[in-house]
C-alpha cells in the first residue's frame, strides 16, 4: 500500500488546521484520507453532504483528493473544479486542486494540465508564500516548457527556507530548487541530508524519487542526483524448510544452516535489497528474514492460515529454536494471512501463498518504476527430478533475468545410495470443502430492467453451455456472484460481463477477490458459497466502489501483478478490517487491449 506524505497529500498544512474546532465526523474524514482509506472516505462524505453541521468545503476538499488519490482524477476535478471557482482565494482547495490537474497530467500526459497545474501552484504559492504549491509551480513550469519561470520561482522558493533546516520537506524542497535554478553541487548536498533524515521512511523516500523520475522526463536530472534518491530494491523469497527427521534423502539438513545463511547474506549485499518479502517457515524463509532484517531491512511476512497451524506444520519439527525466532519475528515485522482460519489439511493455500508473495513484490516495485529480484534457496537436483510443485512456483515469476539461487546441494555431501523421498508430514483429512477460489461479484444495479435480463440471459446461456467453467453461481436481479478454481476462468467471465456494457456507459461494477471459501452442496448442479471472510470482503468492496470499473482485492492484484503486460493496476485504497492484520488493500483494475 502506498504511504502518504505531506507531498502526496498537498499543501503542508492540509489535514487540520484552518479550523480550530471541527466536528468528529471531520476528524474522521480526515483521518481516513491520511490513511489511504480513499473507498471509506469517499462513502462518507456522501452521508456528509449538505449537512448543516460541517464545513462543506472542507468535505468537498476531501472527497476530491480521495477521488484523485484512488485513481479517478477526472472525477476529482469535475467535483472540485466548480468549489474552486467559488473559493479560488482559499489556499488548501488551490493547492488539492493543483495536485489534481498535475496526477491528470501524469496519467494522460496532456501539457495542458501541466500548465493548469502550474498556474495553480503558482497563484497558491503567490498568495501564501508556503514553499509547498512554490516547489511544485517551479517543477510544473519546467516541465510545461518554461524553465526560466521556473528558476524564477525556485529562487524564490530558496529565499524561504533555511538552509540549516533539519527538517525533511524543507531540505527535499532546497535540494529540487536548486536542481531547477541548475546549482548542481548544492542540489546534491541538500539532498543527500534529507535522505540521511528519511532513513528506511520509504513513503519519504518514494515521494522525491517519483517527483524527480517525472522531472527526468522533460528537464534531466543529474544521475547522481537521481542515485541519492534511487528506491529501493524489492526482493521476493522462496526456499526449502529444514529437513524433516523423517526425511530420507538430504536436501537442507540442519548442519548447513550456517552456509546457507551466509550466501543468502552474500545475495542481499549484492542486490543491495532493503525489502523483503517471504513467509516463515523453518529454513530458508527465517533464515531469509533474519538476514534481511540483520542488513536493515523491512520485512514482509506471509502465513497462509492460522498461525499456531503454521508453526506446528512448517517449523516446530526443526526444534524449539526454530520456533522462539519465528515467534521473535512474526512479533516484529508485519504479518498478512491468506486465512487467519486453521490449516484444514488444504495444501493449495502453500501455492496460493507463494503467488501472492509474489505478485506483492511485483506491486511494490511498479510504484518504484522498477522490477523486484526472485531469491530462492531450491535445490537443482530436487527441481531436475520433480515435475510441479517447487518448479512450477519458480516457473511463475515474471522476471527471468532477475531471479538467483542458492543451492544447498553444494553443501550437502552426496548422497550415492538412492532412496524415497518421505517429507515426514502426516496427511489431514479434510473435514470440510474450503477450497482456493476466485471470485468475482457483478453488481448490476445502476442497468435498466431490460438490460439486466438481457445480461442474465447472455451468463446463464454461457454458464449452462460451459464456455466458461466455474464451482459455485449464486444469481439476483442486480447481481451475480460466481468462483472459479481457476484464474484463467474468472478473467473470462470478467471479459464476458465488461463485454455487456452499454455503448457509451459503464454502469456495471465489478469486484474481485481469491481466497479459501466455505461450500455446501446444494443439490444442485452447482456449490453453494456459505458466507465467510472472504464473502464479507467482496461484498464490503462491492458496496465502497465506484460505478462503472474493475477493483481487486490485494490478493487477487497481487495474482494479475504477475502478468503486467495485460493488467494495469491503480492502487483505489484501504479497507480496514477488525484488526491491523485484516486491513486489506484494494486496486482499480484495467485490461489492457
Amino acid at each position: 500500500m502506498p504511504v502518504m506524505t505531506k507531498r502526496q497529500l498537498g499543501n503542508e498544512n492540509l489535514l487540520s488546521q484552518s479550523e480550530t474546532h471541527v466536528s468528529e465526523s471531520i476528524q474522521l474524514l480526515e483521518k481516513l484520507v491520511s490513511s489511504g482509506r480513499y473507498l471509506e472516505a469517499r462513502q462518507l462524505t456522501t452521508k456528509l453532504k449538505g449537512s448543516q453541521d460541517v464545513n462543506q468545503v472542507r468535505v468537498d476538499q476531501l472527497l476530491a483528493l480521495s477521488l484523485s488519490k484512488s485513481g479517478s482524477p477526472e472525477s476529482a476535478l469535475e467535483h472540485l473544479e466548480p468549489v474552486y471557482r467559488q473559493h479560488a482565494d482559499d489556499p488548501e482547495t488551490a493547492g488539492i486542486m493543483g495536485g489534481i490537474y498535475k496526477d491528470l497530467f501524469k496519467k494522460h500526459q496532456d501539457s495542458k494540465y501541466a500548465i493548469l497545474s502550474r498556474d495553480t501552484y503558482l497563484k497558491n504559492f503567490q498568495a501564501t508564500k508556503n514553499f509547498y504549491p512554490g516547489i511544485n509551480a517551479a517543477t510544473m513550469s519546467a516541465i510545461a516548457g518554461r524553465a526560466a519561470q521556473g528558476r524564477e520561482i525556485a529562487s524564490q522558493v530558496i529565499a524561504l527556507l533555511n538552509p540549516q533546516s533539519t527538517d525533511f520537506w524543507e531540505l527535499a524542497t532546497l535540494g529540487e530548487a536548486h536542481l531547477l535554478t541548475k546549482n548542481r553541487t548544492q542540489s546534491v548536498e541538500f539532498f543527500i541530508k534529507a535522505r540521511q533524515l528519511a532513513g528506511t521512511d520509504w513513503g519519504k523516500v518514494t515521494s522525491v524519487y517519483n517527483q524527480l523520475w517525472l522531472l527526468n522526463h522533460y528537464a534531466p536530472v543529474p544521475k547522481e542526483i537521481q542515485k541519492v534518491f534511487s528506491p529501493p530494491a524489492v526482493v521476493a523469497f522462496v526456499g526449502h524448510m529444514i529437513d524433516h527427521p523423517e526425511r530420507t534423502v538430504p536436501r537442507f539438513p540442519a548442519s548447513i544452516e550456517s552456509n546457507v545463511k551466509e550466501a543468502i547474506k552474500g545475495a542481499i549485499k549484492t542486490l543491495n535489497a532493503s525489502i523483503g518479502y517471504c513467509s516463515l517457515a523453518c529454513g530458508g524463509d527465517i533464515l531469509f528474514a533474519e538476514a534481511m532484517e540483520e542488513a536493515g531491512g523491512e520485512v514482509q511476512l506471509f502465513l497462509p492460515f492460522a498461525k499456531d497451524d503454521f508453526a506446528n506444520i512448517s517449523v516446530r519439527f526443526a526444534g524449539e529454536h526454530w520456533v522462539e525466532r519465528f515467534e521473535r519475528l512474526s512479533n516484529k515485522f508485519p504479518v498478512t494471512y491468506v486465512t487467519e482460519e486453521k490449516y484444514g489439511g488444504f495444501d493449495d493455500l502453500f501455492s496460493f501463498q507463494s503467488r501472492i508473495i509474489f505478485g506483492s513484490a511485483v506491486l511494490r516495485s511498479a510504484s518504484y518504476h522498477q522490477e523486484p529480484t526472485l531469491l530462492t534457496v531450491l535445490s537443482d537436483t530436487d527441481l531436475r527430478r520433480k515435475e510441479g510443485g517447487t518448479r512450477d512456483t519458480v516457473r511463475m515469476w515474471p522476471f527471468a533475468d532477475k531471479y538467483i539461487n542458492v543451492n544447498p546441494d553444494q553443501f550437502v555431501a552426496p548422497v550415492t545410495v538412492a532412496a524415497p523421498v518421505s517429507s515426514g508430514f502426516p496427511t489431514i483429512e479434510k473435514k470440510i470443502a474450503r477450497p482456493v477460489l476466485y471470485l468475482v461479484l457483478a453488481d448490476l444495479s445502476q442497468l435498466p430492467v431490460l438490460e439486466k435480463e438481457r445480461v442474465n440471459k447472455v451468463v446463464q446461456s454461457k454458464l449452462s453451455d460451459e464456455l466458461i467453467p466455474y464451482k459455485a453461481f449464486e444469481q439476483q436481479p442486480d447481481s451475480i456472484f460466481i468462483s472459479f478454481d481457476a484464474e484463467t476462468s474468472a478473467l473470462d467471465f470478467v471479459q464476458l460481463i465488461m463485454g455487456q456494457q452499454p455503448k457509451g456507459d459503464h454502469p456495471i461494477k465489478l469486484s474481485l477477490h481469491a481466497g479459501p471459501v466455505y461450500l455446501e452442496d446444494d443439490g444442485q448442479k452447482n456449490a453453494k458459497m456459505v458466507e465467510g471472510e472472504n464473502i464479507t470482503l467482496i461484498q464490503e468492496m462491492n458496496r465502497l466502489s465506484p460505478r462503472g470499473g474493475i477493483v481487486a482485492s490485494d490478493h487477487f492484484a497481487s495474482l494479475l501483478a504477475l502478468n503486467a503486460k495485460k493488467f494495469k493496476l491503480e492502487y483505489a485504497g484501504m479497507l480496514q478490517g477488525s484488526s491491523a492484520s485484516k486491513a486489506r488493500g484494494v486496486y482499480n483494475v484495467t485490461i489492457k487491449i
